[in-house]
């Protein structure tokens, strides 16, 4: 465990299986506040809140657990350490494809529906310090467990634990529309076998989840990052939809919701031990 995120191995290593919950904290540590005018507990909107408790039987099933307890309004740790958008760090050249995340860069300037998050640009020493302070140790805690779990087992599985609002918002590219329950994105294909994709997707399907795969994720940096099926290391974003587990205007949990998603859950890193690429 680091200050920062929590790193929860199992007693005995049983599935091939890393999972990691990049958005679910909400904590904006007191040494970069300062440089934000958002503060813990006033925007929630855009966190995956509760995700880590929905995959926290991770270890209990023989799979690793990698938790952040950082708002993801400090650092996307689900953007590239270079995903620089314009006017959020002093001098810097803007890394972002125009308009695919708009100022939701590494570094967000502003939240989804327009608030700002930044009192303004940081300084080069400042972004420097949140890269290696936040992102470099979660992202070397990722590929440090898969090289581990490879050497166990010939190979690795990584999910990369979200979930995404029941229906598109203003900022999204399917404004208005709603989502399926499930959304599994291997990035068109690329990022795992397509017998893991699979396995997922008939997974969810039996349990009565609606899953459409890639729509409107494809899975994010750390799935396009760590996921090299021809280095044997399978990766796969899985996106939940809120509205199967919390009051997305008052965040509430709803625990039928909760208990059955985190069973369902639990039960693919059980099949999962007996799944080879």
């Amino acid at each position: 465990m680091t200050e920062y995120f929590r790193l929860i191995r199992p007693d005995a290593q049983t599935t091939p299986v890393v999972v990691d919950v990049p958005h679910a904290g909400e904590w904006i540590p007191d040494e970069v506040a300062d440089e934000m005018l958002v503060r813990t507990g006033e925007l929630r909107r855009d966190l995956d809140l509760y995700v880590d408790r929905i995959w926290q039987d991770a270890p209990a099933r023989g799979a690793t657990l990698i938790a952040s307890d950082v708002s993801r309004y400090v650092v996307d740790l689900n953007r590239a350490e270079d995903d620089v958008v314009a006017d959020s760090v002093e001098g810097a050249q803007p890394k972002s494809i125009p308009g695919y995340y708009g100022d939701r860069g590494v570094v967000w300037r502003t939240t989804t529906d327009g608030t700002p998050v930044m009192s303004g640009p940081l300084t080069r020493a400042e972004f420097d310090r949140r890269i290696e302070t936040f992102h470099t140790p979660y992202h070397d805690t990722i590929g440090a467990e898969l090289a581990r779990v490879t050497e166990a087992y010939g190979f690795a599985v990584l999910i990369d634990g979200h979930s995404m609002p029941s229906m598109g918002r203003v900022a999204h590219s399917d404004v208005g529309v709603r989502r399926a329950d499930i959304v599994p994105g291997d990035v068109d294909g690329t990022s795992c076998a397509a017998g893991l994709s699979r396995l997922v997707y008939d997974h969810f399907a039996r349990a009565g989840y609606s899953v459409r795969p890639n729509e409107p994720y494809k899975g994010g940096w750390i799935t396009r990052k760590f996921g090299r099926p021809r280095a044997n290391c399978h990766a796969i974003q899985i996106e939940i939809n809120r509205a199967l587990y919390m009051d997305e205007q008052t965040f509430e949990i709803r625990e039928p919701g909760m208990r059955r998603l985190a069973r369902v859950c639990a039960e693919l890193l059980g099949r999962l031990r007996t799944w080879s690429p």
